[in-house]
């Protein structure tokens, strides 16, 4: 059989296509290899309280500066109130894409809650014990 140049970009077009749809499938099957891990929610992450309705925690790392972020069926502003309640040393540093940053005294601590479909999303950042340089206010500009 003799191929054309039109036949063989017409075969190869049809190979790489059904080359595409193979992969796709099983990446559609085949979960990814490094997925974050959810865990049960600890009751603190370091110095910081997690709520007692929190879902979905994930760790990204517990050696410092340690980060952990957690999803809650809550509104963004319920959460921000609890956090500026039980946390005093918190206080609102800005907000910005409807992200809200709250950050201890010390500055090593920092707290963004932010809309997540029916709840809120939390991220904590924990930097450790020595202060960093001060972060600039957050604008809505």
């Amino acid at each position: 059989m003799k191929f054309t140049p039109r036949k063989l970009i017409l075969v190869t077009s049809l190979m790489v296509m059904a080359s595409s749809l193979m992969a796709t499938d099983s990446m559609a099957t085949t979960p990814p290899e490094s997925q974050p891990e959810i865990s049960s929610c600890p009751a603190a992450f370091f110095a910081v309280k997690v709520h007692e309705d929190a879902k979905q925690c994930q760790p990204f790392d517990t050696d410092m500066p340690a980060s952990m972020v957690y999803f809650i069926a809550d509104t963004p502003d319920a959460i921000v109130a609890y956090y500026l309640a039980l946390m005093p040393d918190l206080s609102l540093k800005g907000e910005h894409n409807q992200r809200v940053l709250l950050v201890n005294d010390a500055q090593n601590v920092r707290v963004v809650v932010s809309p997540d479909g029916e709840g809120a999303q939390v991220d904590i950042l924990v930097l450790g014990k020595e202060t960093p340089a001060p972060i600039a206010s957050l604008s809505n500009d």
